[in-house]
């Protein structure tokens, strides 16, 4: 733990901070994935609009939006992942831990950020069940909100 307490603190200063302080503090060992969604950006025109010619745009269109409900059931944490280089989602397992046929992901087991090369950084989610979802990118957003529970029923 200490060596990739070191290897992250190396990253400090690559992000905002508060985007920093999520990869440092933001306590989600236990919490749970609530969505992942990945958009192909590469289309040329939206759908609502007259097809245009296919470009290869070069810039990494892919992006991927992911929601976590941290450890305590009370903050969701949202990244928004741009630039994508590469995404990985290992679900089930191939590996399997605390899976049985029919399971979800489980709940977060440990996430790590670090550095993969010509301005790429690598965020890399395992579950308890063995899954994991890997994503490189060049920049991400997060934010966080307070979950709103559900009214009682009258």
């Amino acid at each position: 733990m200490r060596a990739y307490r070191e290897q992250l603190e190396t990253l400090r200063g690559t992000l905002p901070e508060h985007v920093f302080a999520f990869f440092d503090r933001a306590d989600i060992h236990d919490g749970e994935l609530l969505h992942l969604d990945i958009r192909d950006g590469s289309r040329p025109a939206p759908l609502e609009q007259l097809p245009r010619p296919w470009i290869v745009p070069g810039d990494h269109p892919v992006r991927v939006e992911l929601a976590i409900m941290d450890t305590y059931d009370r903050r969701i944490w949202g990244l928004r992942y741009s630039a994508i280089r590469r995404i990985l989602v290992d679900f089930p397992s191939g590996k399997p831990l605390f899976y049985q046929d029919g399971d979800g992901f489980g709940d977060v087991a440990c996430h790590e950020l670090s550095a993969c090369g010509e301005g790429f950084l690598r965020h890399e989610i395992l579950f308890a069940t063995g899954a994991t979802i890997l994503i490189e990118f060049k920049d991400v957003e997060v934010h966080s909100r307070l979950r709103q529970p559900e009214a009682a029923p009258a």
